[in-house]
């Protein structure tokens, strides 16, 4: 799976914030991250309006985490950069019709859906770095994660 350069880029500047943990300037974000800096600002605006990230306007101004690192998931970043999380496209998505078959490949995008989004809601952005941070295979890391996620939604039927 390859994502949307916008949350690409967004995952990248969140996590970028996060490693530096004070107020980054658009120009470093966008250096550092191979970001170009025009679609930096404007993904900037989302993560903003979604509660993420703060702007400070000035000379000494720039982009800083709004919360905790440990409070911010890998969902809520996609959510705030991503078209297709919005409610009313989701609305429109669930309101066609379709015969039985169709209904039948739409619970299953839905069981799709809720799974991915579980499993993403459960990676913290503080955890990933800590991952890389503390020398751990990240792949062990990712794996076990999804594991104990799976327990979770097994148990919770």
């Amino acid at each position: 799976m390859q994502f949307k350069a916008s949350t690409d880029y967004g995952l990248r500047a969140i996590l970028y914030l996060a490693a530096q943990g004070t107020t980054c300037s658009s120009k470093d974000i966008a250096e550092d991250m191979s970001i170009p800096r025009d679609y930096l600002i404007q993904l900037a605006q989302l993560l903003r309006n979604a509660g993420l990230i703060e702007a400070r306007p000035g000379k000494h101004g720039g982009y800083r985490l709004a919360k905790d690192a440990s409070d911010i998931t890998v969902l809520q970043v996609m959510s705030a950069l991503e078209e297709d999380a919005k409610p009313s496209t989701r609305a429109k998505r669930s309101s066609r019709k379709g015969g039985a078959m169709v209904q039948g490949v739409k619970q299953t995008y839905q069981l799709i859906e809720e799974s991915f989004d579980a499993y993403l809601n459960s990676l913290s952005i503080d955890m990933l770095l800590n991952s890389v941070k503390n020398g751990d295979n990240g792949r062990k890391f990712l794996a076990k994660r999804l594991e104990e996620e799976g327990k979770r939604l097994s148990e919770s039927v």
